[in-house]
């Protein structure tokens, strides 16, 4: 059982707000914007929360994940979203698509510039010819890099957090202590944060062409203060 298998069930509740509309819909509609056909792929899709939405559209949508546990709770919310476990980075799926997206951070997930640059050129090779992938991650935090390697985000009552950086592999783990049951419930997970012109490479190297990079769904444009960023590439 992998990490997301034991927090499957609680997922939904652990990131309630971005399942509000308000997070929800500028992504569905972007997303719907740019598939130039019905067909859409979605990587690490978790329980649905962009995927779904994508489907009641009308759009025929299959959602990969390496988590099982994942995927059956997408499928306790709906079956309007085809579903397959599988890693990013090799799956291999008979079909090809008009869009595929990894979003809310997923590429951070690949560990090494081998494994991300990898499920890019596999997401690649799933698109038709004119298909459109998206990415979208998180800018790194530069203050937070190149001083301390450790840099707190949360310090609450209830609830302390902080980040701890490795600099010369690009990889940040977050460390996350729960005290309000009484007791410490600790957890970590690990990314590898990617810069915008790096994440541009790989995405030439797997043959596609950035056509958008945005610093919002809103399509604001990518700048210094980008808290998140999302390119749009096509084949």
């Amino acid at each position: 059982m992998n990490r997301f298998d034991e927090i499957a069930q609680d997922y939904d509740e652990d990131i309630y707000p971005l399942n509000e509309e308000e997070f929800v819909l500028p992504t569905v509609e972007r997303l719907a914007e740019l598939a130039l056909g019905k067909d859409i792929l979605e990587l690490a899709v978790g329980t649905g929360r962009i995927a779904i939405p994508l489907a009641e559209r009308g759009f025929n949508v299959t959602g990969i994940d390496i988590s099982e546990g994942m995927l059956l709770e997408l499928k306790k919310k709906s079956d309007t979203v085809k579903t397959l476990v599988g890693d990013m980075r090799d799956v291999s799926i008979s079909e090809t698509f008009d869009l595929a997206y990894l979003i809310f951070n997923g590429i951070s997930y690949a560990l090494t510039l081998e494994d991300q640059l990898a499920t890019l050129k596999n997401a690649a090779r799933h698109l038709k010819t004119g298909g459109m992938l998206v990415i979208e991650t998180f800018v790194p935090r530069l203050h937070e890099i190149v001083g301390d390697n450790r840099a707190p985000f949360a310090l609450e009552e209830d609830f302390i957090g902080f980040d701890e950086y490795d600099r010369i592999n690009q990889t940040v783990v977050s460390h996350q202590y729960d005290l309000s049951a009484g007791q410490v419930a600790s957890y970590q997970t690990e990314h590898r944060y990617v810069w915008p012109s790096e994440l541009e490479l790989m995405g030439k190297l797997a043959g596609l062409e950035v056509v958008a990079r945005w610093g919002s769904w809103d399509k604001e444009a990518l700048t210094n203060d980008s808290d998140d960023m999302i390119f749009v590439f096509q084949k």
